[in-house]
């Protein structure tokens, strides 16, 4: 799991704006963009004094419909050896190996480090992490291949990550994933009950819920959802039912 430095900041305009060209967009749409990037201005406010304004030469307005689509322009034209899953801010590598193949994803990231050094990126070896997921009855197996190296540094091999908010770990179960969502539920529910206490409408209280709390539950709930085993479905109802009973208690029905 690769993960870009400062992505949007680190942006080159120059760069970006020939890899529009290339994919044929009108001279009208270039000239839009262009107009979107270059020469932005800004400052630093501390108390009542400014700074003197600055022009960056790169990065994209975070927070605008375009700026992710820049940002996927840009890194569209990074290729690998191995399969590669790009994101708005990082990107995933994988490989399948038998025990006596030769991994080549080495070569996949140190061909992913050269990229970023033309693009002007950079990768952040401290945030990407290595993940193997094996299940040989040898348990040393794991131990046996080499760490992936970044600019001469190892990349971490962890037990577990978050890959696009979903808990993946490296025996393929979701124990650690709704460990996660339950105890980040748990903490909204507490929300609630403040907000309560502040006065909050009853049916103000239910769209707060809805907003923070549910989808902490179900998100992506399609890719996890289908096999959990009944303990892990049971530790998911405890929140819940406390949730009915919350409800419940501040006069409130229905299905929540």
């Amino acid at each position: 799991m690769l993960d870009f430095s400062k992505a949007f900041d680190l942006i080159n305009h120059h760069l970006l704006l020939d890899k529009l060209q290339s994919y044929g967009l009108p001279a009208h749409i270039l000239r839009w963009m262009a107009t979107f990037l270059l020469d932005r201005a800004q400052r630093v406010k501390i108390g009542n004094e400014y700074s003197h304004s600055g022009h960056p030469n790169g990065g994209v307005p975070q927070g605008t419909l375009s700026g992710p689509k820049c940002f996927l322009v840009y890194i569209n034209d990074l290729r690998t050896t191995v399969p590669l899953y790009k994101y708005v801010d990082d990107s995933t590598l994988f490989e399948i190996c038998d025990r006596n193949d030769v991994s080549v994803i080495q070569e996949s990231v140190d061909i992913a480090a050269r990229w970023t050094e033309q693009n002007d990126m950079k990768i952040n070896s401290e945030k990407s992490k290595e993940i193997i997921i094996s299940f040989a009855q040898d348990g040393n197996f794991r131990s046996t291949i080499p760490n992936i190296k970044i600019d001469g540094r190892d990349i971490a091999q962890v037990c577990h990550a978050k890959l696009l908010g979903v808990t993946i770990s490296q025996d393929l179960t979701w124990n650690k994933h709704v460990d996660n969502i339950v105890k980040k539920a748990g903490k909204r529910l507490y929300m609630l009950y403040q907000l309560k206490r502040a006065g909050i409408t009853q049916k103000d209280l239910v769209s707060v819920y809805v907003s923070v709390v549910r989808p902490v539950l179900e998100y992506a709930c399609p890719v996890w959802h289908t096999n959990l085993p009944q303990y892990l479905s049971d530790n998911i109802e405890v929140i819940k039912k406390g949730t009915k009973m919350y409800f419940s208690w501040i006069g409130l029905r229905g299905n929540t």
